[in-house]
């Protein structure tokens, strides 16, 4: 069966990668304040999971999913990040619109 679906369009898809990053970053959050509180190892025994592990993880989780937007905003054409920019609204403190805007910026584009 064909695809006739319309490919998600440039917002929608740094409003989905970002939002995995976020949700990442939080469910490793909650790991790791978990392994704090997990019951200890027997005397003498290391841990299975230790904090730092998860933080660890964490850090590896979130730096994917921001390179993922990088890559993102890398391949945008100009238009399209233009176009995504004023879809977004350019909304201060938007984490999509200030994306757009930073690599707007960049490319010394106007918004």
């Amino acid at each position: 069966m064909e695809n006739t679906a319309s490919p998600l369009d440039l917002f929608t898809l740094l409003e989905i990668a970002l939002e995995e990053r976020n949700e990442a970053a939080d469910a490793f959050d909650l790991f790791k304040q978990d392994a704090v509180m997990a019951h200890a190892p027997a005397p003498g025994d290391e841990p299975l999971v230790t904090s730092e592990d998860a933080a660890e993880a964490a850090a590896e989780e979130v730096d994917e999913f921001s390179a993922d937007v990088r890559e993102l905003l890398t391949n945008a054409s100009d238009t399209d990040l233009t176009d995504a920019y004023r879809q977004s609204g350019g909304e201060v403190g938007h984490p999509v619109a200030e994306a757009l805007l930073g690599e707007i910026k960049r490319r010394g584009l106007k918004g």
